[in-house]
């Protein structure tokens, strides 16, 4: 039989060593952008809470803390070569095209953001190397439209160049995209998406899951002041 006095020591000992196991868990675990407060305030949270939020053009006034949503693109599919293509661009140059931020007055450049496009593996569809590159930069164009004036967009449009149109895309935001060398501007053979940040606000440009599981959609935001 235990002394009266062992028992409540040995309870204390335990305690005490439990909460310093959880203490120790809690301060060396990996970050959870859900749990970890610190993370709560980053970027990368913020687009998540746009994502979560299910924000469409139609409820552009709803913001986070740190950001407003100004447009969003139509869904493109991630299926078949072409989503095989899209996947490949989004994954080039360490994920560029995923998060772009343009600073006022700053010109971004789609081709610069994919890279070098003989580093990526893409597929030929209807005898196109890397086909779905323009429905891609298209919603990036779809996204800022309705932010900015038509002059800060520069790009050979699709079905002028091509006489074919883009699904889900008006034919004023079909982009025409032929990256040589991962170098901005329409020329020299080239064919580019350029956009011009003529407000006076920082924009970005997120990334995020569609309405469906094998969709994307390109979100327009303004950091907020």
């Amino acid at each position: 039989m235990l002394r009266p006095s062992v028992l409540p020591r040995t309870a204390l000992i335990v305690l005490i060593l439990s909460a310093a196991v959880l203490y120790l868990d809690y301060r060396y675990a990996p970050s959870s952008p859900i749990f970890d407060r610190a993370y709560q305030q980053t970027a990368v949270l913020d687009a998540m809470w746009l994502q979560t939020a299910g924000a469409t053009p139609a409820f552009a006034h709803i913001s986070s803390p740190r950001f407003v949503l100004l447009g969003e693109s139509a869904p493109l599919s991630l299926a078949g070569d072409v989503g095989h293509n899209v996947r490949a661009a989004l994954d080039a140059n360490n994920g560029a095209l995923r998060n772009v931020t343009i600073r006022p007055g700053e010109t971004w450049s789609f081709n610069a953001s994919v890279g070098l496009p003989a580093h990526i593996r893409v597929r030929v569809v209807a005898g196109v190397p890397g086909g779905g590159w323009c429905d891609l930069a298209s919603r990036y164009v779809q996204a800022l439209r309705p932010a900015l004036p038509p002059e800060a967009f520069a790009f050979p449009n699709h079905v002028r160049t091509t006489g074919i149109g883009l699904l889900h895309v008006a034919d004023e935001d079909a982009v025409a995209i032929w990256n040589i060398d991962g170098q901005p501007g329409s020329f020299g053979g080239r064919q580019d998406l350029q956009i011009t940040n003529t407000t006076n606000g920082t924009l970005r440009l997120v990334v995020v899951e569609g309405p469906a599981a094998d969709q994307i959609v390109v979100r327009a935001l303004r950091v907020a002041d």
